[in-house]
């Protein structure tokens, strides 16, 4: 096959190639002659010129090609954490994006880049999400660990879940558990990052021959509690254990705040459930007195749960005074005993 080249148009270019043969004589014109062309060459006209540039073939940009050029003006939008995958039809959109609202805008600009893209916006079939976001409690939790053993609580570590800082870790004695304790709420209270996302702290801090601490339950909960696993961590964490208030009145005591932030973890992590706080007093006790002081005492465990995170709309506050006794002997140990706090948890009404 043979093509005339002439210094004319593009427009022109079907003309000279029926005007080449292998039976037509070259022309003596100036400017022209035919030539032979490979098959699957491929001409632009530069110039006045028709200029071979390569095979057809060749020029096509391979999909790792397109995706790494594609990457490199994603970078340039503010956005070169995200990885891209492409196959030819289906474009992948990977990487770790620091929140949900960069996420979405990563994936808007990367899917049109592929639409718009010379090469893939005609092949492109299908463009997926695979981003996820960076999980802010991780890193703050690395920090705050490094923190830690710098300062020699190496056998202390905070552990986030949702935002729950877990103070776990086996200490020699009461004394160094305390000191650990205070250390790590300290540097929590002082992290920039910890303070927009942790709610409460609590106590998994364990010291030989005692009692499991008070955030044990919470701890052993699975990913997606159900209603019996909420119900059995508040008894769990509950056992063995009291509310204090100061005496009748509605004012938490102090030594109930480790207890108080395990039930407000828990009742975070329950948020689909509704969990009734029922206060009761002992027997013998002034009925209607009673009755108005555990509602109060009620309302105050209400008010530190919800303050440290729980959702106040799922907690009911109930004060049973003392019409539900579990001893009925009048002694001292069955006023104490009668003096509870119990947790029930039910399917959350949402009407």
């Amino acid at each position: 096959m043979q093509i005339r080249r002439h210094s004319l148009p593009l427009i022109a270019l079907s003309v000279a190639l029926a005007s080449c043969s292998a039976s037509v004589e070259p022309t003596t014109e100036a400017g022209s002659q035919c030539v032979d062309i490979p098959n699957g060459q491929y001409f632009q006209w530069v110039n006045g010129r028709l200029v071979g540039k390569a095979t057809i073939e060749d020029t096509r940009e391979r999909p790792p090609e397109t995706a790494r050029r594609i990457g490199i003006t994603l970078a340039g939008m503010g956005y070169p954490w995200v990885v891209l995958n492409w196959d030819g039809q289906t474009a992948s959109i990977g990487g770790i994006a620091p929140n949900e609202l960069t996420r979405s805008d990563a994936f808007i600009a990367a899917k049109a880049a592929f639409e718009a893209d010379s090469v893939s916006g005609p092949l492109v079939q299908r463009v997926v999400n695979d981003m996820t976001i960076r999980d802010p409690g991780s890193a703050v939790a690395t920090r705050l660990n490094q923190d830690l053993a710098s300062q020699g609580f190496d056998w202390l570590r905070v552990t986030m879940v949702d935002n729950i800082a877990l103070l776990v870790g086996q200490a020699r004695n009461a004394e160094i558990k305390q000191s650990g304790y205070r250390k790590a709420r300290t540097l929590i209270e002082a992290d920039l990052d910890a303070g927009q996302i942790v709610n409460v702290v609590v106590d998994v801090i364990s010291t030989p021959g005692d009692a499991l601490p008070p955030g044990s339950a919470l701890r052993s909960m699975p990913v997606a509690p159900t209603l019996v696993d909420c119900e059995n961590a508040f008894f769990d964490t509950m056992a063995g254990r009291k509310i204090e208030f100061m005496s009748g009145q509605a004012i938490i005591e102090n030594s109930s705040a480790r207890i108080l932030d395990a039930a407000s973890g828990i009742a975070q992590r329950c948020g689909a459930f509704e969990v009734e706080i029922g206060q009761h007093l002992g027997v013998g006790e002034d009925e209607s007195g009673a009755l108005d002081l555990s509602q109060r005492q009620a309302s105050a465990i209400r008010d530190y749960l919800s303050a440290y995170g729980a959702d106040r709309d799922s907690l009911i506050a109930r004060g049973y005074g003392v019409s539900q006794p579990l001893d009925r002997s009048g002694t001292v140990a069955a006023v104490k005993r009668n003096t509870r706090t119990e947790f029930t948890v039910r399917v959350r009404d949402l009407d």
